[in-house]
This record gives C-alpha cells, structure tokens and sequence, in this order.
C-alpha cells in the first residue's frame, strides 16, 4: 500500500521512485522489473523505497490514483453530467496516451479498476438508478461493472487506435453504463 506523502523531501523521493518505475517499463516488461533496480535508477536505498511503497504494484496504484486525482480536478461530479464527466475523462485519455499505452501493453490496466470504482459513487454516477427498485447492498456491485464497462471501452478504444471520436465513445459509454 503507498503512502500519502506531505513532506517535501519525502514527495520528493517518492517521485524520484516513480520516475525510476516509469523509465524501466518502458524498456522492458513489468514482471521483470524488480525493487532493487528501482531503487538503483531511483538512487535510493532499498528502506527508503519501503517508507513509500511495500511493493512495485504500489507504485502502479499510485500513479493510476495520481491520474485519477487529476482527472477529479477537472470535473464537478455534483454539477456535471455523467456524460460531460465521460467526455472530460476521454479527453483526458487522450491528452496522456503515451502513457496509457505504455500501462496497456505492459497489461497494467487493471490496476485502474480500484481506482475507477472509487469515484463512482451513489451521490453521482450511481443516482441515476431508481432507489426504490434497486438493494443498497447491490451498489458496490453496479460500481465494479461501470468500472469494467469504462476499462473495456478504453481498451477497445486503444485496439482501435483511437479511431471514435470523444463524442460517441462518451455518449456510448453512458448507455452502457446505465443499459448494459
């Protein structure tokens, strides 16, 4: 699990870790990257790595988390609709695709899920369902299939390279959200 840094040396190291991490995944693949190389092309020592992160899947989480708390200061989830929120994330996918691809090559997509689910929440993109037919114990389960609705259409969208304008994939992604 990664830790929340506030201290500035410590967000410091903490980035100098995770632009270790993303220059070795994009020479080789992840499962081949170990912690001891990231602490080498980090310049840090291997405790230092661990008063940040226990594992090299903690550094994906946090840097899909940290692509998550960027996309999140873009958009109003209380004022905005699901659709105008889809259309900013698309952009958003669009604007960081190098990166993108090189987490979906490497099969790092996955990670996303957490992430994803976390922002989907009954006060937004959940309060289109009708309360009254649904059971609040089905809502942590409706989150994980928006969450794999959007991964698979992203996916789909890089295996298309890109090819579908913003406009439908939001629009689209909408109604599979809401009318799987």
């Amino acid at each position: 699990m990664q830790k929340k840094q506030t201290n500035i040396v410590a967000v410091r190291t903490q980035k100098l870790i995770t632009d270790a991490f993303l220059a070795l995944i994009r020479e080789r693949p992840y499962e081949e990257i170990t912690v001891t190389e990231i602490c080498r092309c980090a310049d840090v020592v291997r405790k230092t790595f661990y008063n940040h992160f226990q594992t090299k899947d903690d550094i994906v989480r946090w840097l899909m988390n940290d692509c998550f708390r960027e996309l999140e200061s873009k958009v109003n989830l209380r004022q905005m609709s699901v659709r105008q929120i889809l259309h900013v994330a698309f952009e958003f996918i669009l604007d960081n695709r190098d990166a993108l691809l090189v987490f979906y090559d490497q099969g790092l997509l996955r990670f996303a899920h957490a992430s994803i689910s976390a922002y989907i929440t009954k006060e937004h993109l959940l309060s289109k369902l009708d309360e009254q037919k649904i059971d609040t114990r089905a809502y942590r389960y409706i989150a994980a299939q928006i969450s794999a609705v959007l991964i698979s259409v992203i996916e789909t969208w890089i295996e298309n390279d890109f090819a579908e304008s913003i406009d439908f994939l939001a629009e689209l992604t909408e109604a599979l959200m809401y009318r799987p």
